[in-house]
This record gives C-alpha cells, structure tokens and sequence, in this order.
C-alpha cells in the first residue's frame, strides 16, 4: 500500500476500535438498535461471513425479529456484564493483578501510558484507565494520530506514534483483552454480546500482526 491508502487505514482502524470502545462502555445506540433489527450491522462491520461473530450476529438478527422491546433487553444484558459486580468487570487490573485490584498497579502502569503518549481520552470520562472500552478507545486515540502525521508527512512522529501502538498492544491490551472476552462470552445469555466478543478478539488478533509488520517496517 502506498501512504495515501495506509492514511485511510489509519482512519478505519480508528473507527473500529472506537466502535468497540463504544459497544464495551454503553448500551446499543437507537441507531445500532436498528442496524440490528434490518441486518444491516453486518455489512457495515464488513464481518467475514465464515467467521464465529457473524453466525453469532445472524443468530441474534433472527432472534431479535420477535424481541417486543430489544432496547430494554440489551441494555439490561449491557449492566449485567460491564457494569454490575457480579458480571465480567472489564479492566485489566481484575485480569492481570494478583489480588486483582482496581486502582492498583496495573491500573496506575495503564494510566502513564497514556500520559507518555499525550492523550487526555480519560477526561469526562468516569471508567477507569484499564477499562477494555477505554483501552479500545486510546488504541483509536494512535490510530487518528498517526493519520494526521502521515498525511503531515511526518515519518519520524509517525514511526514513534506506531512504536506506542505497537507497545500498547504488547504490554496491555493483547495480555488480557481475550480473556476478557472470553469471560463475556461465558457470562452472557445475549447472541449480540457473544458477537461482539468474537469480533473484538478477531480485530485484535489480526492488529497485532498489522502493527507489527508497520513496526517492523514491512
């Protein structure tokens, strides 16, 4: 690919984690409740059809045409697994701590990764730093900052900006985030939350071979 067609990469790659970011820290949007109910979500996610998220997704298409209030249920569903305690309580420091502390070390390791790389997505925001969402969210944070360099022709800032994307995936994300899923997958009674897990543990698995070729300068 050449700089123009990996600048919109970059681009969509920010929208992906971001929309996943999004699916982890609140319920389905009105919009994403219709997307659901006509099929579209399954072309606008591009979902590989032989793949375990989209047999999930059409599962849960079928099953929501006789849901009276799909809304309510899959806001309920969304409490029970992110935000009660007895659900998956998505943060790093519940998978990665010892005494699976939030607050503690990993969270605190989580925290000034995001002050090395100068993003302020923790403003306003209420989660904390080790939240799954969030840490999709600071992913889709690299992703916009390395369009806006590449389109700057800023090859030094842009390799840096990789290097971060790169370290993040190695020291935080890619440690945890597929048990996390897992977990989700086991908790949930949802067709729509076990796709979403799927999807999210398939966009990270090929990210991490995607950056690492751009680290590496393939």
């Amino acid at each position: 690919m050449n700089n123009a067609e990996i600048t919109i990469t970059a681009g969509e790659r920010a929208e992906t984690y971001r929309f996943f970011a999004g699916l982890c820290l609140k319920p389905p949007s009105d919009s994403l409740v219709e997307m659901i109910r006509d099929g579209s979500i399954l072309t606008e996610l591009k979902i590989e059809k032989n793949s375990k998220g989209y047999a999930e997704m059409l599962d849960f298409i079928n099953e929501a045409a006789g849901m009276q209030d799909l809304q309510n249920e899959l806001e309920a569903e969304h409490t029970a697994l992110f935000i009660l305690p007895s659900g998956v309580i998505p943060h790093e420091g519940v998978f990665l701590d010892k005494e699976m502390r939030l607050g503690g070390k990993v969270t605190v390791s989580v925290r000034q990764f995001y002050e090395k790389a100068g993003a302020e997505i923790l403003n306003g925001c209420i989660e904390m730093p080790d939240h799954l969402g969030i840490e999709l969210e600071f992913m889709a944070f690299l992703c916009r900052m390395e369009a806006e360099l590449r389109m700057k022709k800023d090859s030094s800032a842009k390799q840096r900006c990789i290097g971060l994307q790169a370290g993040f995936l190695e020291e935080h994300l890619l440690k945890w985030a597929n048990q996390c899923c897992e977990k989700i997958i086991e908790k949930t009674s949802c067709g729509y939350y076990r796709a979403v897990a799927y999807l999210i543990m398939d966009f990270l698995k090929d990210e991490e071979e995607y950056v690492a070729g751009m680290f590496s300068g393939g």
